[in-house]
């Protein structure tokens, strides 16, 4: 047999190799496509965070050197809102600092806390298939409860009064309500608490020390 033939013979016998994104012989890789996903990950989570860090923290704490108010109060204001939320109301006039201060400091944080959680939620369902699958799967539920589809997004005031700001994301983001409603009802319901809190604490402090 001519050498030229079996050359051929050999060449056509030898495996091909499979052109795969886990082969070497892929554009792609299976570790660069993992690290392009954790990078992805991180800098959403990364943007998500840093808002939440400049409307919880900076925010208030500019505010707060513009105002001249000391910020050793301005920070336990904010430590403590993050802590105990709107219950963080009559501390902050318990420190002495003005009343619009508080209330500000009190809607910066939990706007920031919100739109945090969020961003993570919305990271966290884009990056992986088993959380995409099951917020398709509890909307779906949620779609066939007439009730709560049309209505249940007008609880969170009452969510946000009863459990606090950290349930409020949750709930609606698995719910797959719209966005800026839930955040616009949420925050409408706690300012609204957050607003009762400073005037009650300023009258009950008039009352205690009238002389003050």
């Amino acid at each position: 047999m001519p050498r030229d033939k079996k050359m051929c013979k050999t060449l056509a016998a030898l495996p091909v190799p499979e052109d795969t994104c886990l082969s070497p012989y892929g554009h792609t890789s299976g570790e660069e496509m993992n690290s392009e996903v954790v990078t992805s990950l991180l800098v959403h989570l990364g943007g998500a965070i840093s808002k939440g860090v400049a409307l919880a923290l900076v925010i208030p704490l500019a505010a707060a050197l513009l105002l001249a108010i000391p910020l050793a109060p301005a920070f336990a204001l904010i430590g403590t809102t993050l802590v105990i939320e709107y219950g963080a109301a009559p501390v902050g006039i318990g420190l002495g600092l003005p009343p619009l201060f508080v209330f500000f400091t009190l809607t910066c944080v939990a706007l920031g806390v919100i739109i945090t959680l969020f961003g993570i939620f919305d990271s966290a369902g884009e990056h992986s298939d088993r959380i995409k699958k099951f917020l398709e799967r509890s909307k779906k539920r949620a779609d066939g409860s007439a009730m709560l589809a049309k209505y249940g997004i007008y609880g969170l005031p009452l969510v946000v009064l009863t459990l606090g700001f950290y349930v409020c994301p949750p709930v609606a983001w698995i719910c797959g309500w719209d966005r800026k409603l839930s955040i616009l009802l949420t925050m409408a319901g706690y300012c609204a608490i957050s607003a009762v809190l400073i005037i009650a604490t300023g009258d009950l402090l008039r009352i205690i020390f009238p002389q003050a």
